[in-house]
């Protein structure tokens, strides 16, 4: 399993695009305005924390934080992370729609957004120059800054389709085109369930909204989800009696959560919980992958401590706002001590002594 793994994603050179990780957040393509552009423009999330900004700090810096396709918990966390920050004065931080983790990895890699969401799959990619980074090489520029909630596989299938297995041969949303869910799906159905793309089923290169209401139509039978569960674009579509999530097979879980040669994982073993969507009764076997916000190695380390030290010191102001951060905690920081993490977060980490 391991050389066919490794075989398959030596070739998915796409998560260059959610969770890698693919993060079921892939939509249409948008391109950010670079860091500093004046067509950066603050989100609005509605929170009113009006703290006076590090005074060493220029309140009128701009940063750009990448987020995900519209409807994705990438897109409503990362605005909230954007509008979070600059509540602080810390500078002016502005959200902006993207493909998912494999696009914000790049854009941080090249300096046009400073910020963003990615997964720890993707991550671990971009650090070692593995699969969808093949041709663009390891990099250091990518550094972590917190992990936020884990990000879950959740295998959707139209009524008819009983088992996992059963997809074979049907039609599969697969995430937009160089998405990270596209890079997900080829390493997952590719690499580990053998499935061969245009061949063992049909390609459905859809959005996460777009492959939502593909499946309310009856136009696919499948969608590739990794986010936090329930992922709250479907739970419509399941409530309707047009979907269902099922159980992974164990032999697909361990081959995704084997991580080779590599020195860790990019998943490890999970499961959905019962009652976690309507009339699933029991808890589903599957797999998932931390979900981090990342930050480009050059933003500037105080800029960084202060940040992360913001960010864990008003923590309980944070959580309510999306259901996918109200299991944050600072502890989980030493699940990610195996990635770089920013000089300016490790400072603080350091500091409390969590690390």
């Amino acid at each position: 399993m391991k050389k066919v793994l490794s075989l398959v994603l030596a070739m998915c050179m796409v998560f260059a695009l959610a969770a890698c990780g693919g993060s079921g957040d892939s939509s249409s393509s948008t391109t950010p305005p670079p860091s500093g552009s004046s067509d950066s423009t603050p989100s609005d999330t509605g929170s009113t924390n009006d703290t006076a900004p590090a005074s060493n700090l220029d309140n009128t810096a701009q940063y750009v934080v990448g987020t995900g396709g519209t409807g994705g918990t990438y897109n409503a966390v990362g605005a909230l992370m954007a509008q979070f920050f600059n509540d602080k004065g810390f500078g002016q931080f502005s959200a902006t729609a993207t493909t998912g983790g494999v696009q914000n990895t790049l854009f941080m890699r090249n300096g046009t957004c400073d910020f963003g969401m990615v997964g720890r799959s993707c991550f671990v990619e971009s650090s070692t120059g593995r699969n969808t980074f093949e041709s663009t090489g390891p990099s250091d520029d990518l550094m972590a800054v917190a992990p936020l909630y884990s990000a879950i596989f959740q295998q959707f299938v139209s009524p008819d389709v009983a088992e996992f297995d059963d997809l074979k041969g049907k039609s599969i949303g697969v995430g937009g085109p160089g998405s990270g869910d596209e890079a997900f799906a080829h390493v997952f159905y590719e690499g580990v369930c053998g499935w061969e793309f245009d061949k063992d089923f049909t390609p459905a290169y859809l959005g996460s909204s777009e492959a939502a209401d593909a499946m309310k139509d009856g136009h696919i039978q499948g969608m590739v989800v990794l986010a936090q569960a329930p992922f709250s674009i479907m739970i419509e579509v399941v409530n309707a009696g047009k979907a269902h999530v099922v159980g992974v097979p164990q032999a697909y879980i361990d081959g995704v959560c084997d991580k080779g040669d590599d020195p860790y994982a990019s998943y490890v073993p999970d499961v959905i919980p019962a009652n976690t969507f309507k009339d699933q009764t029991e808890e589903l076997p599957s797999f998932s992958s931390p979900t981090l916000l990342g930050v480009s190695k050059q933003v500037d380390e105080e800029l960084v401590y202060e940040v992360t030290k913001y960010l864990w010191e008003n923590v309980d102001e944070l959580t309510p706002l999306h259901a996918a951060l109200a299991g944050m905690k600072i502890d989980d920081v030493k699940s990610i001590t195996d990635l770089p993490i920013h000089p300016g977060a490790m400072r603080y980490y350091q500091e409390v002594g969590v690390l």
